[in-house]
Protein backbone atom coordinates (compact mmCIF):
# COMPACT_ATOMS: atom_id res chain seq x y z
CA UNK A 1 0.00 0.00 0.00
CA UNK A 2 1.27 3.57 -0.98
CA UNK A 3 1.12 6.26 1.66
CA UNK A 4 1.31 9.66 1.54
CA UNK A 5 1.99 12.52 3.96
CA UNK A 6 0.77 15.75 2.16
CA UNK A 7 -0.30 19.10 3.45
CA UNK A 8 -3.63 19.15 2.12
CA UNK A 9 -6.86 17.51 3.43
CA UNK A 10 -8.15 14.42 1.23
CA UNK A 11 -11.05 15.76 0.22
CA UNK A 12 -8.89 17.86 -1.68
CA UNK A 13 -7.64 15.30 -3.50
CA UNK A 14 -11.34 13.63 -3.71
CA UNK A 15 -12.60 16.49 -5.83
CA UNK A 16 -9.12 16.75 -8.83
CA UNK A 17 -9.56 12.48 -8.91
CA UNK A 18 -12.91 12.03 -8.68
CA UNK A 19 -13.72 12.39 -12.47
CA UNK A 20 -10.49 10.12 -13.46
CA UNK A 21 -12.24 6.63 -11.94
CA UNK A 22 -10.66 7.35 -8.81
CA UNK A 23 -13.22 6.66 -5.73
CA UNK A 24 -13.21 7.81 -1.74
CA UNK A 25 -14.08 4.69 0.24
CA UNK A 26 -13.42 5.60 3.45
CA UNK A 27 -12.30 8.46 5.38
CA UNK A 28 -9.28 8.06 4.97
CA UNK A 29 -8.42 6.20 1.55
CA UNK A 30 -9.23 7.11 -2.40
CA UNK A 31 -8.80 3.99 -5.00
CA UNK A 32 -8.55 3.78 -8.36
CA UNK A 33 -11.17 1.81 -9.32
CA UNK A 34 -9.16 0.07 -12.01
CA UNK A 35 -6.46 -1.54 -9.54
CA UNK A 36 -9.44 -3.70 -7.49
CA UNK A 37 -8.92 -6.65 -8.14
CA UNK A 38 -12.43 -8.18 -6.09
CA UNK A 39 -15.04 -6.77 -3.74
CA UNK A 40 -16.00 -8.78 -0.52
CA UNK A 41 -19.55 -8.57 0.30
CA UNK A 42 -19.94 -7.99 4.13
CA UNK A 43 -21.87 -5.32 6.50
CA UNK A 44 -19.61 -2.81 5.16
CA UNK A 45 -17.46 -4.46 2.91
CA UNK A 46 -13.92 -4.32 1.69
CA UNK A 47 -11.82 -4.54 -1.57
CA UNK A 48 -9.01 -6.39 -2.60
CA UNK A 49 -6.53 -4.06 -4.62
CA UNK A 50 -4.47 -5.50 -7.41
CA UNK A 51 -1.30 -4.75 -4.99
CA UNK A 52 -3.15 -7.38 -1.99
CA UNK A 53 -3.70 -4.49 0.32
CA UNK A 54 -7.29 -4.73 1.60
CA UNK A 55 -9.15 -1.84 2.23
CA UNK A 56 -12.98 -1.52 4.18
CA UNK A 57 -15.41 0.24 2.47
CA UNK A 58 -16.98 3.32 4.90
CA UNK A 59 -20.73 2.04 5.64
CA UNK A 60 -21.99 5.33 4.27
CA UNK A 61 -20.05 5.28 1.23
CA UNK A 62 -20.96 1.80 0.27
CA UNK A 63 -24.19 2.45 -1.86
CA UNK A 64 -22.08 5.06 -3.95
CA UNK A 65 -19.13 2.57 -4.15
CA UNK A 66 -21.55 0.04 -5.53
CA UNK A 67 -23.12 2.22 -8.25
CA UNK A 68 -19.76 3.11 -9.13
CA UNK A 69 -17.98 -0.25 -9.46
Amino acid sequence: MVQCISPRHLGFYEDLLCANNFFRIHNTSIINLRFIKSYIKGKNGYVIMANGARLEIAQRRKGDFLGRF
